[in-house]
């Protein structure tokens, strides 16, 4: 478990993105130039340590106490280090004093934008849960199921999340401080909403239940050649239709991903990296990997989905695609 972003903002906002050592106070993001984006030398130091063993372990604590926001204090990446290999001087009692000093100092003496750092605590908390609810952190292995075999199929739990954050996402009160931001997840939505609906139209449980397959429809019982053929046609663009609303889902995630670094966490998501898709295997066995992303051009012009029945038509224009054209009724 890593600490969420929502405790990130609440640290560096209290903090004003300032070391805590009263020696040091450094701004811990700094703009190198007008070109390049701000370095961070900022770290989230973790009072009691994070994992047992490290400095002021304490392995009663449970791992989710130990990532919020009341175990971290915020150091530059040099007294970070000077606090972990000073274990004996640095305590646990130590470093609570050392922020809650910190922070009065911070109140007492800087003028903070206390509604700007509120509404980024609801962005942050809204982040923490999408990514939670859309299986972000496995989004490779879930979509691959996807994206794979030329038939269809996603986890049963990834399916009732994904249903879930439909609805979260449809009930959310926003800020309105960040409107592209705020688009990106409303596009993010309306995209999940026509890739469930059409996934959906076809599923069904097989084996324990774990997992939701695509039924192949087009295996008749009684032989029947034309009925067949255009069965197997249904089957084909359905599959497509699928595997392209999978990879215009992946865009809508990568641009709510660049949108939440812009503005809420420039590091948001830096180590893990771009929200990946895997497709295969190939005739050759062989399974291909990348990145589908909105172009800059699309994201400017705010090209983004728009809406199912023109989406067929235009999503072969996008920098990937399985199929084309609109179904055959």
């Amino acid at each position: 478990m890593t600490v969420s972003l929502k405790s990130q903002k609440i640290l560096w906002g209290k903090a004003a993105a300032r070391c805590a050592m009263p020696e040091c106070r450094r701004q811990l993001v700094e703009d190198i130039s007008e070109t390049d984006d701000p370095t961070l030398v900022g770290e989230n130091c973790h009072i009691v340590a994070e994992r047992d063993g490290g400095p002021r372990s304490d392995p009663t604590m449970s791992v989710e106490d130990r990532n919020r926001y009341a175990n971290l204090v915020l150091l530059c990446n040099v007294d970070h280090k000077i606090i972990d290999d000073n274990e004996a001087v640095w305590t646990v009692d130590r470093l609570k004093v050392l922020k809650a000093e910190h922070e009065a100092w911070v109140e007492q003496s800087l003028r903070l934008d206390g509604a700007k750092m509120r509404d980024d605590t609801v962005y942050a908390d809204y982040v923490d849960e999408w990514v939670r609810l859309a299986h972000l952190d496995e989004w490779t292995a879930w979509s691959s199921w996807v994206l794979g075999s030329g038939q269809p199929r996603i986890w049963v739990k990834v399916d009732e999340d994904l249903s879930a954050l439909r609805r979260w996402l449809l009930g959310r009160t926003w800020p309105g401080r960040y409107p592209s931001l705020e688009l990106a997840f409303g596009n993010f939505g309306r995209v999940l909403q026509d890739f469930q609906e059409t996934l959906h139209e076809h599923l069904e449980p097989r084996g324990k239940g774990e997992q939701l397959f695509t039924c192949k429809f087009y295996q008749i019982k009684q032989w029947d050649p034309p009925l067949y053929a255009s069965l197997a046609a249904q089957y084909n663009f359905h599959v497509d239709i699928v595997s392209d609303l999978m990879l215009e889902l992946t865009r809508a995630a990568n641009l709510v991903c660049d949108e939440v670094r812009l503005h809420i966490a420039h590091n948001f998501r830096l180590a893990e990296g771009n929200v990946i898709v895997q497709r295969g295997p190939d005739m050759e066995l062989r399974w291909v990997e990348f990145v589908p992303r909105y172009s800059l051009e699309e994201t400017a012009a705010l090209e983004l989905y728009p809406g199912l029945p023109q989406f067929y038509d235009d999503r072969d224009h996008r920098d990937w695609a399985v199929g084309r054209g609109r179904p055959n009724v």
